[in-house]
């Protein structure tokens, strides 16, 4: 594997590097944590890394966190030829290589679950992989129904991540979003998991319509080490709406990847929050000053400009577990709880 390390931009505790494999090239902000684990997230189609930013602050109390994006995604430039989901996994690679990361936690969202999920099945020396809203449900796996499904969760997603990937869609461009729209359809992520040595976590929304829980407990099914959980009240943007879930989740299946499915430890999600700092006006300016002078950078290239906007979006949050209090449960606690609501309510219809 050839790699070409690029110049780095800094900006507190935040710097953005590029990475290169073959024609294609990825961007890596890296928010300094801890010593420790590292993580890396891998964002879906389409969509700025930047959106992990709620999740990349709660995993930064415990290790460094490094959010990429792919060519094409959040002003990286696309290139000539069109990358699959294996070519967007090859730099993946490269950026673990050239930052040096031993071990780390690969977190994945929605198409950059089948990214982690193709780096993780030909590297056996990764231990733990996070798959959030996994796609593409095989049994409804053509591109009007995956439309659909998407539609359905736009209703149940904050308002802030809902501009936030329309304005990486608009950023990302039509051409290249379809582009790259077919490597995902036809991904067999049902064939690589089965070869994914790592300690696997499945998570999914309770209302994330294309990634039903079904499809879930199939992908946890043919994993050879996966449990699978389901946060209540949220949909497929999960990592934002409940990053505090999220986050708990993670760790927990990082330092105990062999836990049973009931484990105590995993009952309770701490995320209490202040709510008069959340709603404070300095912080909201400051995120809104920060999301403004990432996307700058973005359009720029200017990877100065996306550390600092970065930095402030992070100074912008009040810290850690900056979401709704939710209690996220088993998906086989889910599976029973929603039998036992659908024999109540025969019962009560008869």
């Amino acid at each position: 594997m050839r790699t070409e390390p690029e110049q780095h931009a800094t900006s507190g505790n935040v710097t953005v590097s590029r990475v290169q494999h073959g024609p294609s090239q990825a961007r890596v902000t890296s928010i300094s944590g801890p010593r420790g684990r590292d993580f890396v997230l891998v964002a879906g189609i389409g969509v700025a890394s930047d959106y992990y930013v709620r999740l990349a602050l709660d995993l930064n109390q415990v290790g460094t966190v490094h959010a990429i994006d792919l060519p094409g995604f959040g002003g990286v430039p696309h290139g000539k030829q069109t990358p699959g989901i294996e070519g967007f996994a090859d730099l993946v690679e490269a950026a673990i290589t050239q930052l040096e990361l031993d071990d780390p936690v690969l977190v994945g969202h929605s198409m950059g679950s089948q990214v982690v999920t193709e780096v993780a099945a030909r590297r056996p020396d990764l231990s733990t992989i996070v798959l959030i809203g996994p796609v593409v449900n095989s049994a409804e796996s053509s591109i009007a129904r995956q439309a659909w499904r998407l539609a359905q969760c736009a209703g149940r997603e904050p308002f802030a991540i809902t501009v936030h990937v329309l304005i990486s869609y608009v950023l990302c461009g039509p051409w290249w979003f379809f582009k790259v729209l077919p490597k995902m359809m036809h991904y067999p992520i049902e064939e690589r998991l089965p070869h994914v040595r790592a300690h696997t976590l499945i998570l999914r929304g309770q209302h994330d319509a294309t990634s039903p829980r079904s499809w879930a407990r199939h992908l946890c099914d043919i994993t050879p080490h996966a449990r699978a959980w389901e946060i209540p009240s949220a949909a497929h943007s999960v990592m934002y709406a409940h990053a505090g879930a999220v986050a708990a989740l993670t760790v927990e299946h990082m330092q105990h990847p062999e836990a049973a499915h009931d484990d105590p430890r995993d009952r309770q999600i701490d995320q209490r929050t202040n709510p008069d700092e959340r709603r404070s006006l300095v912080r909201f300016l400051s995120r809104l000053r920060g999301g403004a002078t990432t996307l700058r950078g973005m359009v720029t290239g200017d990877d100065a400009l996306v550390a600092r906007g970065s930095r402030r979006s992070l100074a912008g949050y009040d810290g850690p577990h900056d979401s709704p209090d939710v209690d996220a449960v088993p998906l086989d606690a889910a599976e029973a709880a929603e039998d036992e609501s659908t024999s109540e309510a025969a019962r009560t219809t008869d």
